[in-house]
C-alpha cells in the first residue's frame, strides 16, 4: 500500500512527529513526504521526500513564503505518485492534499494538532485567518477520517465543525527504542530538573523558573533549560541572578534525550492561552519513557500524556504547587523514586509508544481502504470508526 504523507512544511529536526509513523512502517508500507518546502538535516531518516518550492540556495523563511504559488505543484506530484492514500498533517493548508485525494478518488487522513482547531475556533480577521478556516472546513467537510492527538483536541474539534463520526483519537506515541532509561544511571552531584522546549509563554518558562527558584531556597539543584524562543533573554537575566539556571539552547534529539535520562524531574508547565491549551505535549513522553518523572500542569491534553502512578499534576500558574511537587520528588526516598521510574517507562512502553501507535494506524490504513471514499457529492457513508 502507497502513502502519500502532505505537509506544508517539513524540518527534521525538529519535527520529528510528522515522519515518526513513516520511519517505523517502512517495511509494511510505501511511504513518500510530499512537502511544499523542506529542510531536512538528520541523516537517519529514510524516507523519500519531495519538495515543491525550489530555490535551496535561499533561507528556509524565504522559500517559505513561496508556498501559495506551488500548491498545484503538490496536487499533481502526489496524484503521479498514485497513492492509495493521503495522508496529510495539519488541516490547514490541506488544499493539496484535498484535491489530490479527490482526483485519484483515494482516502484522505488528516492528522489534527492543535494549531489547526483553535485557528478555526478563533475569529477570522485577517485573510490568512479565513484561508486557514477554508483548508479546516474542507477536511472537516471532505476528509474520510480525522485524527486528533488528544481527548482533548477531539473535544475541540467537535466544537470547531468536524463530524463526530469520522473523528478519532490517534495518540501520537514516541519512539521507546529511542527514548530508554540510561544502562547504567549515575546519581547527579546535584538534582536536575528540566525543561525541555519552546521558550514562550503557552510553554510556562516563567512558571517554571519562579517554581525553581523557591525550590532552590531549600534544596540546591541545577534547573537545565533546553530550547529556544522569545523568552530568551528574559531567562538570561534571570540566570545571571540565579546561578543554578543553565541554559543550554536548541540541541539535537540525541542531546535531548542524554538530558532526559540524566534529569530527576521533568517539568511540563504549559499554559492555556487565550482559550488554546496544549494539545498533547510529547516532551513529557519522552521523559517518562526515560525513566524520569514528570510534574505537569492540568492544561488541555498534557495530562493525557502522564503516568497517573508515577506523575504528578498542578493545575496551571499554580507556582506554590509546582513548587511543592518538585520538591517532593526531589526529596523522596530512593525507594519512591525508583518506581516512580519504572511505572513511568512502563506507562509510555504499554500505553503511548510509537509501536502501539503504528499498530493502530495499520488498522486506520485497513478501515478507510475497505470501503470507497468518502464524500458529500457521491453521498457514501464513512466506515465506521474505532473509539471515535
Amino acid at each position: 500500500m502507497r502513502i502519500a504523507l502532505t505537509k506544508s512544511t517539513l524540518l527534521v529536526p525538529p519535527t520529528y512527529f510528522a515522519v515518526a509513523h513513516a520511519e517505523r512502517m517502512r517495511d509494511e508500507y510505501d511511504w513518500r513526504v510530499f512537502a511544499l518546502a523542506a529542510e531536512v538535516t538528520d541523516p537517519g531518516m529514510h524516507v523519500p521526500v519531495t519538495e515543491l518550492v525550489p530555490f535551496h540556495g535561499r533561507p528556509f523563511a524565504q522559500r517559505e513564503r513561496l508556498i501559495p504559488a506551488f500548491m498545484p505543484a503538490m496536487v499533481r506530484a502526489v496524484v503521479a505518485w498514485h497513492p492509495d492514500v493521503v495522508h496529510q498533517h495539519f488541516a490547514t493548508w490541506s488544499v493539496p492534499a484535498e484535491r489530490a485525494a479527490r482526483r485519484l478518488d483515494v482516502p484522505l487522513v488528516t492528522t489534527i494538532h492543535g494549531a489547526d482547531v483553535f485557528a478555526r475556533l478563533g475569529s477570522a480577521t485577517t485573510a490568512m485567518a479565513r484561508w486557514h478556516d477554508r483548508n479546516v472546513d474542507l477536511v472537516a467537510r471532505a476528509g474520510t477520517r480525522t485524527l486528533a492527538v488528544s481527548r482533548y483536541l477531539a473535544d475541540n474539534a467537535v466544537r470547531a465543525g468536524f463530524d463526530p463520526a469520522r473523528l478519532q483519537i490517534h495518540y501520537q506515541g514516541v519512539d521507546t527504542d529511542v527514548f530508554t532509561p540510561a544502562p547504567d544511571r549515575a546519581e547527579n552531584e546535584r538534582p536536575i530538573v528540566l525543561f525541555t522546549g519552546a521558550l514562550n509563554e503557552q510553554k510556562g518558562i516563567r512558571d517554571a523558573v519562579a517554581a525553581s527558584i523557591r525550590v532552590a531556597r531549600d534544596h540546591a539543584h541545577d534547573f537545565v533549560v533546553v530550547g529556544q524562543g522569545p523568552l530568551r533573554a528574559e531567562l538570561e537575566r534571570a540566570a545571571a541572578e540565579h546561578p543554578h539556571i543553565r541554559l543550554t539552547g536548541p540541541t539535537d534529539r540525541a542531546g535531548v534525550r542524554s538530558w532526559m535520562q540524566r534529569a530527576d524531574v521533568q517539568v511540563v508547565p504549559s499554559r492555556t492561552i487565550e482559550g488554546r491549551g496544549e494539545s498533547a505535549g510529547l516532551v513529557g513522553l519522552e521523559a517518562q519513557a526515560c525513566g524520569t518523572p514528570v510534574v505537569a500542569t492540568r492544561c488541555g491534553g498534557v495530562p493525557e500524556m502522564v503516568d497517573p502512578e508515577g506523575g504528578q499534576l498542578v493545575d496551571e500558574g499554580a507556582v506554590d504547587q509546582f513548587a511543592a511537587a518538585v520538591t517532593e520528588v526531589l526529596t523522596s526516598s530512593a525507594e519512591t523514586a525508583s518506581r516512580r521510574r519504572r511505572s513511568a517507562v512502563a506507562f509510555v512502553r504499554g500505553q503511548r509508544s510509537l509501536a502501539r501507535s503504528c499498530e493502530e494506524l495499520a488498522e486506520i490504513y485497513a478501515q478507510v481502504t475497505a470501503a470507497p471514499a468518502w464524500s458529500p457529492a457521491r453521498g457514501r457513508r464513512p466506515a465506521r470508526t474505532a473509539g471515535a
